[in-house]
């Protein structure tokens, strides 16, 4: 089977950074639906463990439910419906119950009309029904685990109202009496189930633009004293949602004039007040209500309309990638080895800044075909990273990671030379001071004897990091020893190379050896994403059918190469100020011509790919109990690889 949301994964590889607030991640929008456009806003709920959007079309006012499946499918895998004769001026609202999914919305006559769904895999033609209770501006709805209650605006400018509804035969509704809000408001409020007989009432002020919010018993009709979020102001209804199932509200609203289409959010934990607000990053853009759905116990999906009547979803995870391990693995993997798990790797690790040029071509040299990652060591560290490559060279009497045409930058053609290997070490020393459970492999290869040997090398590496960090195998092997013999420790590997004490251990890349860690890989070396798609496709079948051995690590290795015209051509197009005009228009038509893409440029191409591949190979069983990675290791790494793995590591091929 195959899985959904690749447009979504192809957004968070376009972003490095994983932002962060309240304890939440989260990934940038993407317009998940590029034919769709709308003017009110889209809904997405959760039915029987995959998703489904509804919205209304900007063109004609139709109702659709558009089926979007689970995790990581291909979008042409996405299933659109318009209801049957369905109209609507306003939003759609849709919501699960354990047997049924149902869309909502406001007819032409000003009642509540609805469709019911029963099945998991499309929303099938389903005759309308109609509520005989009257509605305005909008409606929201919530289910209590016995009944659906729906909220909504009267007619006049101020009065809100809500009704309870029963599931009978078929899933139809049997609603009760409407009942007013002892609140007033210009818009329609949002509801959410606090308890099977509370619910609570969010909505924007009357006269003013504050938030205020109260709850309310099903069974008696009694309301709480309206509280306010402090300092919240918005100019639309204002959205709240309860998320992972439990009792921590999620509240969510645009900012207050025209002008600012921002979205502000707060969380409040069960019996304490809402924390102060947060704001979305800037690419976060709304003139609607936003909508919020769960995917399991750690992510959850943000759905709108943006101002350009596109519909977008961004991915938000609640967990903490800086200890994803402790908090994901431990203590039910506690025993288990790295050849049971799956880490995300970052290839050129320390390449995320340019510090400095050489080799023959030195002015050759910059940001386009040298630098591999958009996050430093520390930021990596903190996104969850916990696999390092890293190549050391001397540069004005100082180690720094390099990533040139030769190990040693004299003999390159052209290299630079990135972080400060020392800052490095040091941003690795206090992080595993405070995330004590983390695991960290750093991998050293790429030696030039004459510019910074492995010996010396070694020693500062020990000198700066010191014994109480660096995990010594002591001739151990790899498979046996447990994760939590490595918490709070950093395993590094030299390539061929091991100090007596195996402080330093020793690691290769080759079908077998006998070094401490071997690392099983295919390096694709090519520009091409489908030659990259057979090679390791080549691998990973071949790989199974040899399996691994104690020492080996499978790796994979998802890097698209610049060719040498594109490391040439655009990369001096790359610092077009210095060239000649008529020189660099023939630069500009020649990248054209050629579709020529910086390694950046590359990795977006890559990476956009790479999740949704191995979701096949997983399906198909090209990936195996034999064959699995145990580190995914690509360019531009961020918490978009790490969030990848924690769901690998869920996966019955990483369980014992």
């Amino acid at each position: 089977m195959r899985y959904l949301f690749l447009n979504l994964i192809g957004l968070l590889t376009l972003s490095s950074n994983t932002t962060r607030g309240q304890n939440l991640s989260f990934s940038p929008p993407v317009n998940f639906l590029p034919n769709a456009t709308s003017t009110k806003s889209i809904d997405i709920t959760l039915f029987k463990n995959t998703h489904f959007v509804t919205w209304n079309d900007a063109r004609n006012g139709s109702i659709h439910v558009t089926w979007l499946g689970k995790q990581y499918s291909d979008p042409s895998d996405y299933s659109d419906a318009a209801i049957p004769e369905a109209q609507s001026s306003f939003a759609p609202v849709l919501r699960a119950t354990p047997d049924y999914i149902y869309v909502l919305w406001i007819d032409k006559d000003g009642t509540i009309k609805y469709a019911i769904n029963s099945s998991d895999t499309g929303f099938t033609n389903s005759p309308a029904h109609t509520l005989n209770i009257p509605a305005s501006l909008g409606i929201t709805a919530a289910w209590t685990s016995d009944r659906i209650v729906i909220a909504t605006h009267a007619a006049n400018k101020e009065t809100l109202l809500y009704t309870t509804a029963t599931i009978g035969t078929g899933g139809l509704l049997q609603t009760t009496e409407q009942k007013k809000v002892p609140a007033k408001s210009s818009d329609y409020p949002f509801v959410v189930a606090r308890t099977p007989d509370t619910i609570r009432l969010l909505w924007r002020g009357y006269k003013d633009e504050s938030i205020y919010y109260a709850d309310a018993s099903l069974t008696t009709d009694t309301w709480t004293k309206t509280s306010q979020l402090p300092k919240a102001k918005t100019k639309l209804s204002p959205a709240i949602y309860r998320v992972f199932d439990s009792d921590k509200l999620f509240y969510i609203w645009k900012g207050n004039n025209n002008k600012d289409n921002h979205l502000y959010y707060t969380t409040e934990e069960k019996d304490q007040k809402p924390a102060a607000e947060s704001e979305l990053p800037s690419y976060f853009s709304a003139q609607t209500a936003v909508s919020i759905c769960n995917i399991d116990k750690k992510r959850f999906i943000l759905a709108y309309t943006g101002p350009d009547n596109k519909l977008y979803l961004a991915w938000f995870i609640n967990y903490n990638p800086a200890r994803w391990m402790e908090e994901s693995l431990y203590p039910a993997k506690a025993a288990y080895s790295l050849k049971d798990i799956a880490l995300p790797g970052a290839h050129d690790a320390g390449m995320s800044v340019l510090t400095a040029t050489g080799g023959q071509q030195s002015g050759t040299i910059n940001e386009c075909n040298t630098l591999t990652q958009t996050q430093n060591i520390k930021a990596q560290l903190n996104s969850g990273i916990r696999m390092f490559d890293l190549r050391i060279g001397s540069y004005d009497k100082t180690l720094y990671t390099k990533h040139c045409s030769s190990d040693c930058m004299a003999e390159a053609i052209g290299g630079a030379y990135g972080e400060r290997l020392g800052t490095i070490l040091y941003s690795i020393r206090d992080f595993l001071a405070t995330n004590k459970k983390e695991t960290l492999i750093l991998s050293f290869s790429h030696f030039c004897e004459k510019e910074a040997s492995a010996t010396q090398v070694a020693q500062y590496i020990i000198d700066t990091l010191g014994n109480e960090f660096i995990f010594a195998g002591k001739g151990k092997k790899l498979e046996d020893i447990k994760l939590e013999e490595l918490a709070g420790k950093v395993i590094i590997v030299f390539e061929q190379y091991a100090t007596p004490d195996k402080r330093i251990d020793s690691c290769s890349i080759a079908p077998s050896s006998n070094c401490f860690i071997n690392f099983r890989r295919e390096y694709a070396a090519t520009n091409v994403l489908n030659d990259l798609l057979q090679k390791e496709h080549v691998f990973f079948t071949g790989l199974s059918a040899s399996k691994p051995k104690h020492n080996d690590l499978v790796r994979l290795d998802w890097q698209l190469t610049q060719s040498s015209d594109e490391a040439a051509m655009i990369c001096n197009d790359f610092q077009s100020e210095n060239i000649n005009p008529l020189i660099n228009g023939a630069m500009l038509l020649t990248n054209a011509l050629r579709n020529h893409h910086s390694i950046k440029d590359l990795s977006l191409i890559g990476n956009r790919s790479v999740l949704p591949q191995l979701n096949r190979w997983l399906a198909d069983g090209t990936i195996n109990k034999h064959n699995k990675p145990n580190i995914l290791y690509v360019d531009v790494a961020g918490g978009w690889i790490t969030d990848y793995c924690i769901q690998l590591n869920d996966n019955p091929l990483y369980t014992r």
